[in-house]
């Protein structure tokens, strides 16, 4: 095939802000997507199937496994889901945003 283009990682593969990016699914997306989407780059970025070479590579592949790894598994999944969530926690206040009553601070004098 002399006329075709080598295959180069994604750029900013290794830029992607969440899992979801490296896989490019959206956050909503199912198991089959998940799936679908790895097994997708998996074919273009695995050192052994791919033209691209080098670190780069080889990076870009592991990064992609690595998202369906944690995405793929039900319980990461939520843990990382959970982790990607704004934390509503305040100074001063306690779990759940309940604040803690201190006897010192409480008394009114």
């Amino acid at each position: 095939m002399a006329g075709t283009v080598p295959l180069a990682a994604p750029p900013a593969l290794a830029a992607a802000g969440s899992l979801y990016e490296a896989l490019r699914v959206g956050r909503a997306a199912t198991q089959v997507e998940i799936k679908a989407a790895y097994r997708a780059m998996a074919k273009r970025l695995h050192p052994d199937a791919s033209r691209a070479s080098g670190a780069a590579a080889a990076g870009a592949f592991l990064e992609i496994r690595s998202a369906y790894e944690t995405l793929s598994d039900p319980d990461a999944r939520a843990r990382y889901d959970r982790s990607l969530a704004p934390s509503h926690h305040r100074p001063g206040a306690g779990v759940g945003g309940v604040r803690v009553r201190r006897w010192e601070t409480d008394q009114c004098w």
